[in-house]
């Protein structure tokens, strides 16, 4: 039997050249998929933030680790990162000591609620992210807003004792979304708090990790239409 080489080879050229149009759609599709995001984080005088990250998640629960880390943010704030086209929920943070897990310290900033980016038929999104620290807004919640009624009072455990780095979140529903509307700053040795409020029906509690934890009930109920003193907090 003859073999025909001629038919042979236009046989195996064909097929080299239907792989390499392949290949080439397969890594033109896979670039398709990615998107870039990219802006500058900022501390509340508008300064960039060095050493800041943005953190990316798949879901609406950002109390777990991320899935999806950007570099460390130099001099400038400026951050990028390319991640795979979709739906995500973002927010920045800045760890004074330098870590990347675990609930946030003192003097550890964070952008707040989630920001929600959707990249389909996108190829790259800015967002700026402004960081505080609880001290921040705190304050910038008191600035804000006129008309403030004072609540304070002491954080304790359960031996009845001041809670050291501890701070006091309110909101108008017992469960709230990611985090509450309102924050006190951190306390100190003595386990004092003061935090600024509308006037109404809240729900106040305390905790020792920043965020709070996913379905965290804020039990105690207060109604506030004048300063309130001596309001006392107990951390389980």
């Amino acid at each position: 039997m003859k073999l025909n080489l001629k038919f042979i080879y236009h046989g195996l050229l064909f097929g080299c050249l239907a792989l390499g149009f392949l290949f080439l759609a397969a890594t033109t599709g896979s670039a398709m998929e990615n998107f870039v995001l990219e802006g500058q984080i900022i501390d509340l005088n508008a300064k960039p933030v060095a050493g800041a990250e943005v953190y990316l998640f798949k879901t609406a629960n950002v109390k777990r680790p991320a899935d999806f880390i950007s570099n460390r943010t130099t001099e400038n704030g400026l951050f990028n990162l390319q991640v795979p086209t979709g739906k995500y929920w973002a927010l920045a943070v800045y760890r004074k000591g330098g870590g990347k897990f675990g609930p946030l310290l003192k003097g550890d900033k964070h952008s707040g609620e989630p920001v929600i980016i959707n990249s389909v038929d996108r190829r790259q999104m800015s967002v700026d992210f402004t960081v505080l620290d609880l001290r921040e807004a705190a304050w910038q919640n008191q600035k804000k807003n006129e008309g403030l009624v004072k609540v304070s009072g002491l954080i304790l455990n359960s031996s009845g004792q001041p809670v050291n780095m501890a701070y006091v979140m309110a909101d108008q529903h017992r469960l709230f979304g990611s985090l509450p509307k309102y924050f006190s700053a951190w306390t100190g040795d003595d386990g004092s708090y003061v935090i600024y409020l509308p006037r109404g029906v809240f729900y106040l509690g305390a905790s020792t990790g920043f965020p709070p934890e996913n379905d965290y009930y804020l039990e105690k109920e207060i109604k506030l239409e004048n300063d309130a003193i001596g309001v006392d907090l107990t951390i389980p």
